[in-house]
């Protein structure tokens, strides 16, 4: 399962190389926290694998870090990048609910070093899908609603979107219906992964320190 979803990672780090090259139109916006972040994740995959292929350890511990960090992150991200005083603060509350279940789900309701942390995986999601929801509903309301495809947050937020709300589904039917047949998760989450990345990569191309919003400030994240 693994194998074929792995292959994703090759748009991962295009889009990361993308990311480097295009730096100059980023650097002073909250928008370069997202190439931060996928250099974050792909050292992460790199080390999980390197854990489990060549000493044989088992991963699931670092997975499980890398649930909290995603989506801690992008829910902190898109705080910082709302303007609405009262989305801000619903998404604040999220923030803390979702490190405190995360917390918990841990220590009590899974075994953090055996098992991927499901419960924490889904209320992530639901969670982040609330974020981008709240994102989109400011662009339709200001003027970049006008060039919305010329937004890198707007193709950030939509792949992010469309793996959230694509893949969560299958996640929850594959683990009560069909954990006999793995292939069809692995094919979903290379699909969606690709979506996904490609939508950064183009996140990236159209970056233009010119245009862009939300400038890095002292109370960025």
């Amino acid at each position: 399962m693994q194998e074929l979803s792995s292959y994703s990672q090759y748009l991962e780090f295009i889009a990361i190389v993308i990311g480097f090259l295009r730096y100059k139109e980023i650097k002073d916006f909250k928008f370069k926290y997202v190439l931060f972040f996928l250099i974050y994740v792909l050292i992460t995959e790199i080390f999980a694998g390197v854990c489990y292929d060549l000493f044989g350890f088992v991963n699931t511990p670092v997975y499980n870090v890398y649930v909290l960090v995603n989506f801690a992150f992008f829910i902190a991200w898109y705080h910082s990048v709302l303007k609405s005083l009262i989305r801000k603060r619903i998404i604040k509350i999220l923030f803390f609910v979702y490190v405190s279940f995360w917390l918990i789900d841990a220590v009590f309701l899974e075994q953090f070093l055996v098992d991927y942390l499901t419960y924490s995986f889904s209320l992530g999601t639901l969670f982040l899908i609330i974020s981008v929801s709240f994102y989109f509903v400011e662009m339709l309301n200001r003027e970049v609603v006008m060039h919305i495809t010329k937004s890198p947050y707007f193709w950030v937020s939509f792949g992010i979107l469309v793996y959230c709300v694509t893949f969560l589904p299958f996640y929850i039917t594959y683990l009560f219906f069909l954990q006999e047949n793995p292939i069809i998760l692995s094919i979903v989450l290379f699909l969606i992964n690709c979506i996904q990345y490609c939508c950064f990569a183009i996140a990236f191309v159209r970056a233009d320190r010119f245009t862009i919003e939300h400038p890095v400030d002292n109370n960025s994240l």
